[in-house]
């Protein structure tokens, strides 16, 4: 595949991919009553119990610091989330899942679970980790892309011909 095709098939991809999951973001989740963005909070808050600052919490999301104090309010309105200081920074503002945050976290997760389950089911076995380690590739190529910026280089990879 030509290089240009093959960038144009993996732009097609993926808009397809981002379209499909912000179907599954209506559908599935509006269901427990938490839209994905403040899920992913919820699980970025649950792999750490003990809490993180709102900062931590923003950068795991890959959010502003203000996107994320945003995302942060509804759960805190709903006790899913409480904040308070943080002890080594009286600027810092702290928040850790409630008792009820843990409940949403862990249905999440299940939820979560079931889902890929139900993507792998319909990959054949034989293509289940190189499907996996192609997404781990293309995850690692778009947090690069993200960071440095998105020109395309001009160095050939080994192996490739360009048109």
């Amino acid at each position: 595949m030509q290089v240009n095709e093959a960038s144009q098939r993996l732009g097609d991809l993926c808009s397809t991919l981002v379209r499909r999951l912000r179907l599954l973001e209506r559908s599935e989740l509006s269901c427990c009553g938490i839209p994905m963005s403040q899920a992913m909070v919820l699980q970025t808050l649950e792999a750490r119990p003990q809490g993180q600052k709102m900062s931590e919490v923003a950068e795991a999301l890959g959010v502003a610091q203000s996107t994320a104090t945003r995302l942060v309010e509804p759960l805190v309105r709903e006790a899913r989330v409480e904040r308070g200081p943080a002890p080594d920074d009286g600027r810092a503002v702290v928040v850790q899942l409630t008792e009820k945050g843990r409940h949403a976290a862990a249905e999440l997760s299940v939820l979560s679970s079931r889902w890929s389950q139900g993507i792998l089911q319909r990959i054949p076995n034989q293509q289940q980790q190189s499907v996996i380690e192609a997404l781990e590739t293309v995850v690692a190529a778009v947090n690069d892309c993200c960071a440095t910026g998105c020109e395309p280089e001009l160095v050939q990879i080994k192996g490739s011909k360009e048109s």
